[in-house]
């Protein structure tokens, strides 16, 4: 009998899934453990971070001394490792179900947003590398499916909701989402916004109906050097706010990539997206900056 012709963009053979999870059960026993922190005098802010590698934080450069230097008012709800289930220092790279590897946007973000409000900050940090709503290697983004082993979107769920649980009074002001390039060779465009629009719309009856969403732009040296057509996914990314009201796409910064093989974020271009994200949701939430402010 033929062996199973595979996609070679989609679930590896079974030994290397297994390879692949041994290693990150190896990852999550040495994740650091994080510095503790106080809860805070006022509610948190609590900002979902969700998607694959560059919402995960891949950014070479790291700069722990100048602009990635930790704020004291913005904490993350470590994944995994010994801080797992508890408020902690958030310093790139940020805990996520596997700790991450170098700068991500979320820290920029919330830096503003506490500077913004003088509130707390909590993050939440969900994402992981080469995930998709298709279901691969045995992780899935759809919140539909109930036959993939790990659905991420669940586990980012089940974490916020634990936040909100423990600290009476927070809430969820925004999420920040970046992801869709392991879906490009697995997913029509249709198809994908069908499944993007039911994530944000699950978000939104959970946690608020005009919740904000503000969606990353893939990197543009991958979409254009890469053989895999990105066009229908970057179009839908591109579509969201017309569809879907108090949504956002940024564009992603050029000339801001790892390396030629490596072409996520670096940790200047993570930090422009940061910025970015902020500059779009300061001027789309206003009103509420205000009221956090306030409260």
């Amino acid at each position: 009998m033929a062996a199973r012709r595979r996609n070679p963009d989609g679930d590896g053979p079974l030994w290397r899934q297994a390879l692949i999870e041994a290693k990150c059960v190896v990852k999550r026993r040495i994740a650091p453990k994080g510095t503790p922190v106080d809860a805070p005098e006022r509610p948190y802010l609590v900002v979902p971070v969700l998607g694959q590698s560059n919402a995960f934080g891949m950014g070479v450069g790291l700069d722990l001394e100048g602009p990635d230097r930790p704020h004291p008012r913005v904490h993350q709800w470590a994944m995994c490792g010994p801080s797992k289930g508890t408020a902690v220092l958030a310093v790139d790279p940020l805990i996520h179900e596997i700790p991450a590897k170098g700068v991500g946007f979320a820290t920029t973000f919330a830096k503003h947003l506490t500077e913004e409000t003088g509130r707390a900050v909590l993050l939440i940090p969900g994402a992981r590398g080469d995930t998709s709503f298709t279901p691969k290697n045995g992780y899935t983004w759809d919140p539909a499916d109930t036959g993939t082993r790990v659905n991420l979107y669940r586990r980012a769920v089940r974490a916020i909701d634990r936040v909100l649980a423990q600290y009476p009074g927070s809430e969820v002001p925004v999420v920040l989402w970046h992801q869709g390039e392991t879906d490009v060779p697995l997913m029509s465009g249709p198809d994908y916004q069908v499944k993007l629009d039911s994530l944000f719309h699950d978000l939104r009856s959970r946690y608020g109906a005009d919740l904000p969403v503000l969606l990353g732009q893939m990197v543009p040296e991958e979409m254009e050097l890469s053989h895999k057509d990105y066009s229908a996914i970057n179009a839908v990314h591109g579509d969201t706010p017309n569809r879907l009201s108090r949504t956002a796409f940024i564009s992603g910064s050029r000339n801001c990539i790892n390396g030629g093989a490596d072409r996520h974020y670096n940790a200047v271009g993570q930090r422009r997206m940061g910025h970015d994200m902020w500059d779009v949701y300061r001027r789309m939430c206003a009103a509420d900056l205000s009221r956090y402010a306030a409260n």
